[in-house]
């Protein structure tokens, strides 16, 4: 009997200390290092300062050209077709905890692009009704162009932030647990789709002109994070007519895509579907939408389910076609962009308690591996178009917005544009016990004060104003 309990209390001191050792590996101190004194940050501002020294204006004729390709997948329960986008389960990203496959298609979903072109500058922006832009579709779309001449830093990847349509191109713990399990066929239809849709948009560029405008919609979007934080309640968009062609129209608005909840089990694209719809059905013949800062913000307004989703977004839309005759076109366009890749700090996933979150080398196992991470930014006129590798805060793009404003600048601030870094949020709100902070802010609490310093670095460079 004395062995029996001197081997259960050597085997209970041994599992004691496993899980001591696994909670001391696993488990760190929140860093709050300022991100001024860190090495990604010296690097990052070193690269930044060299791609702003090397980036130059050109002014000349204002060309465009569009593409659209569906990317709503077949549901087969006979044989699959991956290359025609048939298969027998696609989980719907967003919503995907169940890990089954929707049923079918409410309505379709799309990826649209625009080509823009001015002297020997050309640039694409590519939207679709998904969730975020995959960073695995990113890099074959990126190895698909190869041939045409295109390069990554031509793209301008940009998603609608629905959370009801196509799934399964994540790997990953966390990458599976939102997007539904992997799947390399889906990633690879959905890469040839979007190549189509780029393609088809570079051979259409003709003589167009292009103007930007943006009205205030708060009763559809309010600050979910707190009551009484600053509401980014701004819609922006773009028009693009063709000399004697067709026109476009590239919307931005703030507020979360997830007016259908878990409960749906279709495809749809939500209220930025209707949005796009409607403006098609109004004799635009191509209308893209791109989710703003949505990293605090969500939606608002009467009804439920696809009921609310119709009057959001084709309440948006009717505010768009009642502003766009007023919009100034022009075809002579002053022009710059730049891509500038950014270094980020260790993974701080998931915060456990205030001072306590899971270590960096836990957080490198539940996530993708995260490679290159850019921030991109165009210049069209008095228009500044920033895009972000995260889902940023309303309240941030709001500041960036009316500092923008304030110099003579409209503005169009976009998440989702290749990579994925969670939410990035103002300082103060990070030890909030919420969804955002404590779930969502993956890189610690200095991480919205860096992105900004890097969006105000270059958006003093493009304007030539201090912010």
């Amino acid at each position: 009997m004395r062995k029996l309990l001197k081997w259960s209390l050597y085997t209970f001191s041994a599992l004691l200390l496993i899980v001591a050792l696994i909670l001391v590996f696993s488990i760190s101190k929140v860093d709050k290092t300022p991100y001024f004194e860190t090495e990604y940050y010296s690097s990052t501002i070193k690269d930044l300062n060299t791609v702003l020294s090397e980036t130059n204006e050109t002014k000349g004729d204002f060309k465009a050209g569009f593409g659209k390709v569906n990317i709503t997948p077949e549901i087969s329960f006979g044989k699959e077709d991956p290359k025609n986008g048939v298969f027998k389960a696609v989980p719907m990203a967003g919503f995907s905890d169940s890990g089954e496959s929707a049923i079918g298609a409410h309505d379709s979903v799309f990826v649209k692009a625009v080509a823009m072109k001015i002297n020997n500058k050309l640039v694409v922006m590519v939207s679709s009704d998904m969730l975020l832009m995959p960073p695995e579709v990113v890099e074959k779309v990126t190895n698909l162009l190869k041939p045409s001449g295109l390069t990554r830093d031509q793209i301008y990847f940009g998603a609608t932030h629905t959370h009801s349509s196509v799934g399964s191109w994540s790997p990953g713990l966390i990458g599976e647990k939102s997007a539904g399990k992997y799947q390399t066929e889906i990633v690879s239809w959905l890469a040839a789709k979007f190549t189509k849709a780029i393609l088809n948009a570079v051979s259409d560029i003709r003589l167009a002109k292009v103007g930007s405008a943006n009205f205030h919609a708060p009763e559809f979007i309010r600050n979910r994070m707190t009551e009484t934080g600053r509401l980014n309640d701004i819609f922006s968009f773009v028009s693009i007519e063709q000399i004697d062609g067709k026109r476009a129209v590239i919307g931005s608005f703030s507020a979360h895509a997830t007016v259908l909840g878990s409960w749906n089990t279709e495809f749809s694209g939500d209220y930025p579907g209707y949005f796009q719809r409607k403006i098609e059905a109004e004799g635009v013949d191509l209308a893209l939408f791109y989710a703003g800062s949505v990293g605090s913000h969500t939606n608002s307004g009467e009804g439920s389910r696809f009921e609310k989703a119709q009057i959001i977004g084709e309440s948006l839309a009717d505010s768009v076609l009642q502003n766009i005759d007023y919009t100034k076109l022009e075809t002579e366009i002053t022009f710059s962009n730049l891509t500038t890749e950014i270094q980020i700090p260790k993974l701080q996933l998931i915060r456990l308690t205030k001072n306590r979150r899971l270590s960096h080398k836990v957080g490198e196992m539940l996530l993708p591996k995260i490679d290159q991470t850019y921030i991109q930014a165009i210049k069209i006129n008095d228009l500044i178009w920033i895009t972000q590798p995260c889902e940023l805060s309303g309240e941030f793009a709001l500041e960036l917005s009316n500092s923008l404003k304030n110099a003579g600048y409209n503005s169009m601030i976009t998440s989702f544009n290749g990579q994925y870094l969670g939410y990035v949020v103002p300082t103060k709100y990070y030890y909030f016990d919420s969804y955002e902070t404590s779930l969502m802010s993956w890189y610690g609490p200095s991480m919205g004060d860096y992105i900004m310093e890097l969006n105000y670095t270059i958006c003093n460079s493009l304007t030539g104003v201090k912010l």
